[in-house]
Formats: C-alpha cells, sequence, structure tokens
C-alpha cells in the first residue's frame, strides 16, 4: 500500500522539477499543504540548501525563547553547520527534512504554524519529558515524535 503512494508520488516529478527550477536544488517548499516526502527524501539525498533549513528552524525559534542558532545547534551541530557552504551534507539533509515533515505533520493537527512550533518545543510525557524537537536529530527520534502525531490527529489518548 505504501509503494502505489510512493509509486504516484515519483510518477509526478513536474512539480518538484518546476519548483527547483525556480528555488534550486533541495529546496523545502512544498506544492500545496501536503508536503511531498518522495521529493524531500530526494532532495535530502542531494542535499538541502543552507538557508532553506536555516528559515524553517528560525520559524519554529521565533515562538521560544530558545535562540535560533541553539536550536539549530540541538540538531545540526554547529561543526557541521560551519562546514556545510550552501548546501547540507546528507546526514544534516535528513534531519532537516524530518523537522520539515514533522513541522508539516503538526501544523496539520493545530491548524496553524504557532501552535506547531510552540509543540515541537515543549516538554512532553509521552516523550519522557522530552521535546519533541530535541528527538528530530535521529531517525528513531523522529519516528516516536511521529508516531505521537498519529496518535493526537486520531484522538488516541496520550
Amino acid at each position: 500500500m505504501a509503494d502505489v503512494h510512493f509509486a504516484r508520488a515519483a510518477a509526478a516529478p513536474t512539480a518538484s522539477s518546476e519548483r527547483e527550477k525556480q528555488h534550486g536544488p533541495g529546496s523545502l517548499r512544498a506544492s500545496g499543504a501536503v508536503t511531498n516526502i518522495a521529493a524531500l527524501t530526494r532532495n535530502a539525498h542531494r542535499g538541502m540548501a543552507k538557508s532553506d533549513a536555516a528559515k524553517l528552524i528560525g520559524k519554529i525559534a521565533a515562538v521560544t525563547s530558545t535562540p535560533a542558532g541553539k536550536m539549530r545547534a540541538e540538531l545540526i551541530p554547529d561543526s557541521t553547520w560551519k562546514r556545510a557552504r550552501k548546501t547540507l551534507g546528507p546526514q544534516a539533509s535528513q534531519t532537516t527534512a524530518r523537522l520539515n515533515h514533522v513541522f508539516a505533520f503538526a501544523q496539520r493537527i493545530w491548524g496553524n504554524e504557532r501552535d506547531a512550533a510552540e509543540w515541537l518545543a515543549a516538554p512532553h510525557l509521552e516523550l519522557a519529558g522530552a521535546t519533541p524537537w530535541s528527538l528530530l536529530r535521529t531517525e528513531a527520534g523522529g519516528r516516536a515524535v511521529e508516531a505521537l502525531l498519529g496518535a493526537l490527529e486520531f484522538g488516541f489518548p496520550v
């Protein structure tokens, strides 16, 4: 079933190709409200634009009292950030893609960027008191956050 979803997303590369022509490879701008996961994966493999990652992190940091640089360093180490020129490496790009996907998922649940960002930055009991943001550095942490969002979306007690 999941293969069908990805096959359909991969079969229509024109929107992604046009977006890349406009905004460059690795752009985080999505066509419509739903982020194209296949395009995010492809862009993460090629390398995400450092400026797009900074904008995404800045959106979330804007609703917290934590500086954007400190929040970014929780997910992408300073040394990696400084080494990257205009394009992030594979690991940092995967982390950025994960953050973009989870942020879009949270926006769908809460209905706006501000509430979604506040949720990402707040400790949650189901995550052993950790913030969803802090878990996004790893794939396993990202999956735990996605599972929690899925439970919230479908009304399961959390």
